[in-house]
């Protein structure tokens, strides 16, 4: 395994690999960049790159020891459990107290093989959902009833859709706005910051879709990942207006539809959280297109010491209040 110092180069190999999950795409990295992170970047080879991934460098709070957060990876198909093994036990020796690995790659019995044999174990407490739903472009659609008496609604509502190409700054704030009604409606910890959204929507890789309403003003927007033939949803951002009217279905739809045409192969709802509290409307919503149920490989992590992971335990439930899945 081989850390890159440069970014450009980094990007360059990860080219030759098949899917690129979005948060290890280059427009993620250059969002999180502008946010202020730490990234480093490993490959297990540079003349033939068969496992490419990238993190963020993260203190440990009350320390001033690191450790390493990677989401996703991508790879080749077809890898072996010894090939996962290896990559994962070299990524141990890099000098992280631990390291956190939250992969959003569709679940593989040769890596879960591969990275348990490395030393990865499952954490103490899982705070993101490993599951997702994914929608086959290849198949006729099949939403359910309440997805259709939605888009019946918008249609009433004379919502048009478009996609934005040269996105300016009003857009760019339109959407922050917006993604800021629903962050305080449904408690989110986040905001989506103007300037590094506007980093994000820039990306080559990144599709931005809004929905107005009869005034002309938006109402939803939707920010899709490209990669190859695959889509995965990333951020939504609904006005409040947008849940009276069926935006959020209709701008779905419609982002479908236009996927399917170009030849898309699948898209991925980027996860659901099934549950018993309030967090359930999103896997209610993202359900009623009838797409395939899919789990991802998960979280897996690995630390020196004992008693960083159960202090990083406490401080992800008490400090920042994560729910746990």
């Amino acid at each position: 395994m081989i850390e890159i110092k440069d970014k450009t180069t980094f990007f360059e190999l990860q080219k030759k690999l098949n899917r690129i999950p979005f948060t290890q795409s280059r427009g993620w990295c250059d969002y999180l960049l502008c946010c202020g992170k730490q990234i480093v970047f490993f490959v297990d080879s540079v003349q033939n790159p068969k496992i490419t991934c990238w993190g963020i460098a993260q203190k440990i709070p009350f320390s001033s020891k690191k450790i390493l957060r990677i989401e996703g990876e991508s790879y080749i198909n077809e890898l072996s459990e010894k090939i996962f093994k290896n990559f994962y036990s070299n990524l141990l020796n890099i000098g992280y107290q631990g390291i956190e690995i939250n992969s959003n790659n569709t679940f593989n019995l040769e890596f879960e093989i591969g990275i348990r044999r490395s030393g990865f174990i499952r954490p103490l407490g899982s705070f993101s959902c490993p599951l997702t739903i994914e929608i086959d472009f290849n198949i006729d659609f099949k939403f359910d009833n309440n997805w259709k008496r939605n888009v019946k609604k918008a249609l009433k509502f004379e919502l048009k859709f478009q996609e934005l190409i040269d996105i300016s700054t009003k857009e760019t704030k339109q959407i922050s706005d917006m993604f800021k009604e629903l962050a305080n409606l449904k408690g989110l910890g986040f905001h989506l910051e103007t300037e590094s959204l506007q980093i994000l929507l820039a990306s080559n890789d990144i599709r931005t879709f809004m929905v107005y309403n009869n005034k002309n003003h938006p109402v939803a927007a939707r920010i899709v990942h490209v990669n190859n033939l695959f889509a995965t949803d990333i951020f939504a951002a609904n006005s409040l207006e947008a849940r009276k009217c069926g935006a959020t279905y209709f701008i779905m739809q419609h982002i479908f539809e236009t996927l399917k045409e170009e030849g898309f192969q699948t898209f991925d709802f980027g996860r659901i959280p099934p549950s018993n509290h309030a967090t359930d409307s999103v896997y209610v919503f993202k359900n009623a297109s009838r797409g395939t149920k899919v789990q991802y490989n998960g979280e897996w992590t690995f630390y020196k010491k004992k008693y960083i992971e159960i202090l990083l335990l406490a401080y992800k439930l008490l400090k920042l209040k994560k729910q746990r899945y």
